[in-house]
C-alpha cells in the first residue's frame, strides 16, 4: 500500500472505486460521446503527496487523460472531448485546487477544466451549461451530509445518460440519526425526501442502515435512475461501516461494471485493513506479527465467502420469483439480482448453471462449458 494512504485506508478504497470505475466508463463511453466529470467537493483534504496524486481530482485527471490519449490512437477514431468541473467552497483548499489543475487545462487539446469557488449546490446552472450534450459522471464526496440537496441538484441528473457516485457519510449520519434535535433532523431532510423522513424508514433495519436505504431510494427518485446500489466501506481497524459509496445509473451495463469494481475494491480493502490492524497492534505491543500476511489472505478470501452467501440468497430468490413472474431473459435476471445482492454477472451465470445441473431450471444455452447469454430464457424445468 502507498504510504500516502497509511491511516487512510477508507479513502484508499474510495479512490480505488473511483479510479477503476472511471477507467471502465471512459473506455466504454469516450469512443461515442464526449465526457464531463463533475467533482462537487474537490478539496484537497488530507493529501500527502506534493502533486496531489492521492486526491480525487488528480486521479480523475490522470485516468481521463490516459483514456483520451489511447482512444485517440485508434484508427479512424476522433479525439473525444473531456471536460472537468471542480467545485470547492473552502477558500484555502480552492486556491490549492486551482493552482494544481491549471496546467492540465488545455481546451485546444480537447481537455478543458473549470473550477468553481463556492458551494456546489450554487453552481448547478453553470455545471449544466458546461456539460452541454456530453455524458456526465458526477462525483459527490462531502465531509458531512449537507451541501447537495437533491431538490436543488437533481436537474444535473435529468438527462438520458448520467452516472453518479456519492459518498454517503454513514458514520456521521448514524451518530445523529437517533437525535431528537429538530435542527439535526431537518438537516437530513434534503437528502432523505423532505420532512417526515423518520416515518419512511424501514422498520426492519437498524436506524443507520434504514437511513442509508432511504437515501438510495430518494436518490433514485430524484434522478429518475434505473439502478441505485451501494458499497459498504468498513473502518480500517474497527468492525463497523465508515461510509457507503452509492452508485446511480440509467444503464444496466453500468450496474454490471460497478459490481465488478466493488468486488475488486473490497478484496483490496480487506488486505489493507489487515495491515492497518497489524500496525495498530505493533504500536501498542511493540511486537511484530509473523503471520500477518497469512491473515491477509484469509481476510481477502472472506469477501468470496460473503459472495457465496449472497449467491445462496439470490438462488432462493430466483427460485421463488420464477413461478410467480417467470420466465425471464437472462439479462433481466442479472439486473434483478445485481440490484438486490452483492454479486457480479459471472456469479449469476454460475447460479443458473448450477440450477440447470440440478434440474431445477432448463438449460436453454447449450451444453459443454457454455453459460447463459443475455437473450437466453431462464425458466423452471417442467416436471
Amino acid at each position: 500500500m502507498s504510504d500516502a494512504y497509511v491511516g487512510r485506508e477508507q479513502t484508499q478504497a474510495k479512490h480505488f472505486i473511483l479510479k477503476r470505475y472511471l477507467q471502465a466508463l471512459a473506455f466504454k463511453v469516450l469512443p461515442y460521446f464526449d465526457v464531463t466529470y463533475v467533482d462537487g467537493f474537490s478539496g484537497p483534504w488530507e493529501t500527502r503527496t506534493e502533486d496531489f496524486a492521492d486526491s480525487s481530482f488528480m486521479i480523475a485527471i490522470s485516468v481521463l487523460q490516459d483514456a483520451q490519449a489511447k482512444i485517440s490512437e485508434r484508427p479512424n477514431q476522433r479525439r473525444p472531448k473531456i471536460r472537468c468541473f471542480f467545485s470547492e467552497a473552502n477558500a484555502e483548499a480552492f486556491a490549492q485546487l486551482h493552482d494544481a489543475v491549471a496546467p492540465f487545462n488545455r481546451p485546444e487539446a480537447d481537455f478543458e477544466i473549470r473550477t468553481h469557488s463556492g458551494k456546489f449546490e450554487d453552481a448547478v446552472d453553470e455545471i449544466q451549461a458546461f456539460i452541454g450534450t456530453s455524458f456526465p459522471l458526477i462525483f459527490i464526496d462531502p465531509t458531512g451530509w449537507t451541501g447537495y440537496p437533491f431538490e436543488k441538484i437533481k436537474t444535473l441528473f435529468t438527462r438520458p445518460k448520467c452516472e453518479v457516485l456519492i459518498n454517503f457519510m454513514y458514520e456521521f449520519v448514524n451518530r445523529f440519526a437517533h437525535s431528537e434535535d429538530e435542527a439535526t433532523i431537518a438537516s437530513l431532510d434534503p437528502i432523505l425526501g423532505g420532512p417526515g423522513w423518520r416515518d419512511r424508514l424501514d422498520p426492519n433495519l437498524p436506524r443507520g442502515l434504514a437511513v442509508e436505504k432511504l437515501f438510495r431510494t430518494t436518490l433514485q427518485s430524484a434522478g429518475n435512475f434505473d439502478f441505485v446500489v451501494s458499497t459498504k466501506i468498513d473502518k480500517a481497524t474497527d468492525e463497523r461501516p465508515h461510509f457507503f459509496i452509492a452508485y446511480a445509473t440509467k444503464d444496466k451495463k453500468g450496474l454490471i461494471t460497478f459490481r465488478q469494481t466493488e468486488y475488486d475494491a473490497l478484496r483490496e480493502h480487506a488486505k489493507n485493513r489487515v495491515a492497518a490492524k497489524e500496525r495498530k497492534r505493533e504500536n501498542k505491543t511493540g511486537l511484530l506479527d509473523l503471520f500477518s500476511s497469512h491473515e491477509a489472505q484469509i481476510v481477502e478470501g472472506s469477501i468470496d465467502q460473503i459472495v457465496e452467501e449472497q449467491m445462496v440468497l439470490a438462488t432462493n430468490d430466483l427460485l421463488e420469483t420464477l413461478p410467480l413472474y417467470g420466465p425471464f431473459a437472462f439479462s433481466s435476471v442479472v439486473v434483478g439480482l445485481l440490484q438486490a445482492y452483492m454479486l457480479r454477472e459471472t456469479n449469476v451465470k454460475d447460479i443458473c448453471v448450477t440450477l440447470a445441473k440440478s434440474g431445477r431450471i432448463e438449460n436453454t444455452w447449450g451444453g459443454g462449458n457454455r453459460k447463459p447469454r443475455d437473450e437466453d430464457i431462464i425458466r423452471l424445468r417442467q416436471a
